[in-house]
């Protein structure tokens, strides 16, 4: 395949990631919709005011969280000369350093926190370690994960939410959970606004119970209490920036989850107060969805075999009289291969 015709292909495959955030939307715009013409009706201004303040915050959040890089580290174009050597079994620097893990994985052990309040379970200096990545051909930092979905290395991973078609990592984990708290507030001032205007009607006095409109605002009231209910995973989030810890965290390194906030070590509040900064208040960078993503499979297979056998074309000789022939060959591969390249270095910029 040549690298026009993967050109055209792949931007027409980030279009998806727009659905989720969409479809949300809808049903924000719905929940406000339905609010302001019963939920809260002839409510106070400055209720229906927060209603509408809560709306247009979750929408944002959303939004950003949607459109925002979410902490995408940037691919290399080539292999690490450093895992070149340790593969051919070369010496290197601090080579004690290196090991594989279970799946064949380089890493390296960084210098393991020896401050009290920060040891593992069995007393020991909790260590961290650096791995490659042989997909995006980088070392990545510690807590960081390469997502299969998005194509790249996600820094300060939390995990991949296909809802808001995105990442949730280091720079749009705030966005995350602003999102889910506004949307959470709104569904509880429609909830309060719901049961206001049915105890203004007189609830629960006989005889209010069968009147249309007020079974129409208890259905409401229950759709808005789910919701609320729901969303409470918001909070989670919240406090999950506060102490520092994402999702994976909880998952797979229960050391870190042991070491308890606000104790000398990685976690004091000195290093807490690191991470907020890092988390809350880092810059905030347009999602360059075309320069993470990794080439679609079958067209990766394609310029790689394409590479393959332009580079072992010059040492297979040519009868005569197929010269014309080979060259056509030569010139696809070439092709494709000038387009891998080129894609690599979209990706690098």
């Amino acid at each position: 395949m040549s690298s026009s015709d993967m050109q055209r292909r792949s931007p027409a495959r980030f279009e998806s990631y727009l659905i989720g955030p969409v479809a949300l939307s809808v049903v924000v715009c719905v929940f406000l919709l339905s609010g302001f013409l019963l939920g809260v009706k002839g409510l106070p201004w400055w209720y229906q005011l927060l209603v509408a303040l809560a709306g247009l915050l979750a929408l944002a959040g959303l939004w950003l969280t949607c459109l925002t890089d979410p902490g995408a580290l940037t691919p290399a174009a080539s292999q690490d000369a450093l895992v070149e050597q340790l593969e051919s079994g070369l010496p290197v620097p601090d080579g004690h350093l290196y090991s594989r893990d279970d799946r064949g994985t380089w890493t390296k052990r960084l210098q393991p926190q020896t401050a009290a309040g920060w040891q593992g379970s069995a007393g020991q200096a909790h260590v961290q370690v650096t791995k490659y990545c042989t997909t995006c051909n980088i070392w990545r930092p510690p807590r960081s994960h390469h997502c299969s979905t998005c194509g790249v290395c996600m820094e300060h991973w939390d995990h991949h939410c296909g809802v808001v078609g995105s990442c949730i990592a280091l720079r749009n984990h705030r966005f995350f959970a602003g999102f889910l708290v506004a949307a959470q507030a709104g569904c509880l001032l429609l909830l309060g606004g719901g049961l206001w205007r049915l105890r203004l009607r007189g609830l629960p006095e006989p005889g209010v119970w069968m009147g249309a409109e007020s079974l129409l605002l208890i259905f409401l009231c229950v759709v808005y209490g789910y919701h609320a209910t729901v969303l409470l995973f918001g909070t989670i989030h919240c406090l999950a920036i506060t102490f520092d810890i994402t999702t994976k965290d909880l998952l797979t390194d229960r050391q870190l989850c042991r070491n308890a906030p606000c104790c000398p070590g990685s976690r004091s509040p000195r290093q807490l107060l690191a991470a907020w900064r890092r988390v809350c208040c880092g810059p905030v960078l347009l999602r360059k969805q075309h320069a993470w993503r990794a080439l679609p499979a079958e067209d990766a297979a394609a310029a790689a075999a394409a590479a393959a056998a332009a580079a072992a074309a010059p040492a297979v000789a040519e009868p005569p009289g197929t010269s014309s022939g080979s060259s056509r060959l030569g010139s696809a591969a070439g092709d494709s291969r000038e387009g891998l390249q080129r894609h690599l270095s979209v990706a690098a910029v």
